[in-house]
């Protein structure tokens, strides 16, 4: 049976450097009890690091806790769909939209520090970031869009990222901040997302608000119940890739991130059993989306047609000023012409239990 072991990498656990020392705590009060003796020294720097940082992010709440809680959303639009569904590029193509803020590399890693130090986390993280993600390849600036789920996992539990440092409770983390089973953490994960975009308002001003993160997936009505006007930009793809891909992105994840040693196998196991419950209930809350507020692109189709598809996707949504838009688009696309996707070759079993598990699909 393959393990995956942590790695003493210099940038190891980067999501919990921007934590509060509170929210560091109830991680470790819910889960500590299974770090791996190995791993201690790795806690150890992260708790220093966070109780050094305090002092900053009290300053941060003084000078700025009263506007951002009055801060008011303007209606924001979400990308939604499984990891590995390319989210990530359709993240990165509309980010280029003028009309949008979004949360940066350093805004999401950063969470409680960003408004007073954001010039100085951006130089730091600049230079301690690597040049391009490590499961795909993907270019990685700390300017660059970045899913809120890693400053979520700086502000509490309430996080899928929680289960990239307890690979082995990768389930029980999926169940209760994913699929929100668990009433506290729903209301957890509502305050702080709330919360989390209201100080990105503070910043960025009367900007709509372009988020995206996987798990959303499955959170539209939670989603909803916190923006009853948010649209949604569902984007799907062909199963077994998906299922190849996420199984890369965790080998490549867990290394650097996780506090205790898991199993290929249990890894394996995971990602068969979430990704159904995880469309199911995507599937159910869809019906709560009003109507004209939910596009849904395939990603075959988007590859190469990505103007089009935005351009008709624009007008289903409602948004205006896609022609002032089309241009940073297109840059985009452009300096992303030359990227290969990886390819993957599934084994007789693989293909079986996708099969068996996403048959649905």
């Amino acid at each position: 049976m393959s393990t995956i072991n942590g790695t003493r990498s210099p940038f190891s656990a980067h999501a919990a450097y921007g934590s509060s020392l509170r929210a560091w705590c109830r991680v470790l009060l819910k889960h500590g009890g299974t770090i791996g003796v190995t791993y201690v020294p790795r806690v150890l720097a992260i708790t220093a690091m966070i109780a050094l940082n305090a002092p900053l992010r009290w300053l941060e709440h003084l000078r700025y806790d009263r506007r951002i809680r009055k801060a008011i959303v303007k209606d924001p639009v979400f990308i939604l769909g499984h990891p590995r569904s390319g989210t990530t590029y359709l993240h990165y193509v509309m980010s280029r939209d003028p009309q949008f803020a979004f949360a940066s590399v350093y805004e999401s890693l950063m969470p409680w520090t960003f408004l007073g130090m954001g010039r100085f986390l951006r130089n730091v993280l600049g230079k301690a970031l690597p040049a391009t993600r490590p499961m795909d390849n993907v270019k990685m600036t700390a300017d660059a869009p970045k899913e809120e789920e890693f400053a979520l996992a700086c502000m509490g539990p309430e996080s899928l990222v929680i289960g990239y440092f307890f690979p082995r409770q990768l389930g029980e983390v999926f169940n209760a901040t994913v699929l929100l089973k668990d009433e506290a953490s729903r209301r957890h994960w509502q305050r702080h997302l709330l919360y989390f975009m209201r100080k990105l308002t503070v910043k960025y001003g009367p900007k709509p608000l372009l988020m995206k993160s996987p798990a959303n997936t499955a959170r539209v009505k939670e989603i909803l119940e916190l923006f009853p006007n948010a649209r949604f930009i569902f984007i799907h793809r062909e199963p077994f890739t998906v299922y190849a891909s996420t199984i890369r992105l965790y080998s490549k994840i867990l290394p650097q991130q996780a506090l205790q040693s898991v199993s290929a196998e249990a890894v394996r196991d995971f990602v068969l059993s979430s990704y159904a419950p995880m469309r199911m209930k995507y599937e159910d809350d869809q019906a709560l989306i009003p109507a004209g507020h939910l596009v849904k692109l395939r990603y075959e189709d988007f590859i190469g047609r990505e103007l089009e598809l935005l351009e008709a996707a624009y007008r289903q949504l409602g948004l205006e000023g896609f022609a002032l838009a089309r241009p940073f688009m297109e840059a985009e696309i452009n300096a992303t012409s030359g990227y290969e996707t990886n390819t993957y070759t599934l084994s007789k079993e693989d293909v079986a239990a996708v099969k068996k598990s996403w048959g649905l699909w």
